[in-house]
């Protein structure tokens, strides 16, 4: 009878073992996809209380007013373009003119020359991390501008900086062909043209000149409906705008409309400088 009742044991804790045995497999499956269905919502949890990043360089993005929004802001350093594309190029008296324009400012600026358009040349001016601003006189000739230095100058509006182009003939091609619009240029105008209080509110452009028309300058208008839906016209007249700037990312791009030529209205010098600091 005991050999019996042993074996019966025996028999029972080896079926529990077999049992055991063939359970483990699926108890270890279990265990791990709960872990991982832990993790994954772990995951998932940090992924929405963690804020946005920028692709292009991992930091935190906030979105927030370009500037400080008070009268005595002015961008320390500013790149002024003065090749062989521009209509300041061989002029050392215009030169001077335009860099006392933007040195005028509230607050004193550098006003630092670059002189060419090559990839190499442009990059150095796009990552200049101490300036903020971008100035692009009216083109006396259509520039060759390479892919690359066409993504360089998208990137330096992009990361809160601020593209600024004067009026001419070929500076809506050019801008429409770095960024992608469909500006459409008007005939010449003598004005006045009159500032946009809803788009000048909160801006430094609230406390410009109420109306701006041509002197010794040329003025190259806009036509409005072709401006892109992101964009805000600071002065315009039935339907044609002559100061206009257009967000792009963190940044943006801001057309004045004035050649700036010497002997011009000093209003649009103003106008400039406000620009400038938009």
């Amino acid at each position: 009878g005991e050999g019996e009742e042993a074996m019966a044991v025996k028999g029972g804790v080896r079926a529990a073992a077999g049992a055991i045995l063939v359970l483990l497999p699926c108890i270890a499956i279990l265990l791990v996809g709960t872990s991982l269905k832990h993790q994954a919502l772990s995951l998932l949890s940090r992924a929405h209380k963690a804020p946005h990043t920028s692709s292009l360089s991992d930091t935190k993005v906030t979105w927030q007013t370009l500037r400080p929004e008070h009268s005595a802001y002015y961008p320390e350093k500013i790149r002024l373009f003065t090749g062989k594309e521009s209509s300041l190029y061989g002029h050392h008296r215009s030169i001077l003119a335009m860099r006392s324009i933007l040195q005028n400012g509230p607050s004193s600026s550098q006003v630092e020359i670059f002189n060419s358009l090559r990839v190499a040349a442009l990059r150095s001016v796009a990552w200049d991390k101490g300036a903020h601003v971008m100035v692009f006189p009216s083109f006396s000739e259509y520039p060759d501008l390479h892919m690359i230095s066409k993504t360089d100058i998208r990137g330096y509006a992009s990361t809160g900086n601020n593209v600024v182009f004067l009026g001419g003939f070929g500076t809506l091609d050019v801008m429409n062909e770095i960024f992608g619009w469909q500006l459409k240029p008007v005939a010449y105008q003598e004005g006045p043209f009159y500032r946009s209080e809803r788009n000048a509110h909160n801006t430094v452009m609230a406390s410009m000149p109420s109306l701006v028309q041509s002197g010794g300058e040329r003025t190259f208008g806009v036509r409005m409906k072709s401006l892109p839906a992101s964009a805000r016209s600071y002065y315009d007249s039935l339907g044609d705008t002559v100061l206009f700037s257009v967000r792009h990312d963190l940044g943006m791009v801001t057309y004045v409309a004035s050649d700036m030529a010497p002997t011009g209205n000093a209003v649009w010098h103003k106008l400039l400088r406000a620009a400038v600091s938009l």
